[in-house]
């Protein structure tokens, strides 16, 4: 059986909703009454080659870190300067 749930109770019952999807139960998470999440079984055929690489597994682990935009488009920022950057000369 399906079920929908509000974010807030997803919150307080992940461990319960995490265990029921193992039963095959999938369940739709709302936020303000709108879906915007699915908690669903992994298909038994998944492997390591179906997981995000490279800056698609740190964009997915880095959503929800808070200031996390701003500290990255710094580093990119210092990088560019960086590489614009004349390399001093050794003697």
């Amino acid at each position: 059986m399906d079920s929908t749930v509000g974010l807030t109770e997803a919150r307080e019952r992940l461990t319960e909703l995490l265990e029921r999807v193992l039963e095959g139960e999938r369940t739709v998470v709302t936020r303000y009454g709108s879906p915007v999440a699915a908690i669903v079984p992994v298909p038994a055929d998944l492997d390591d080659r179906d997981r995000p690489l490279g800056l698609g597994a740190f964009a997915g682990a880095a959503a929800a870190r808070r200031g996390l935009y701003e500290w990255a488009t710094e580093v990119v920022a210092l990088r560019t300067l960086a590489r614009e950057r004349r390399t001093p000369e050794i003697h």
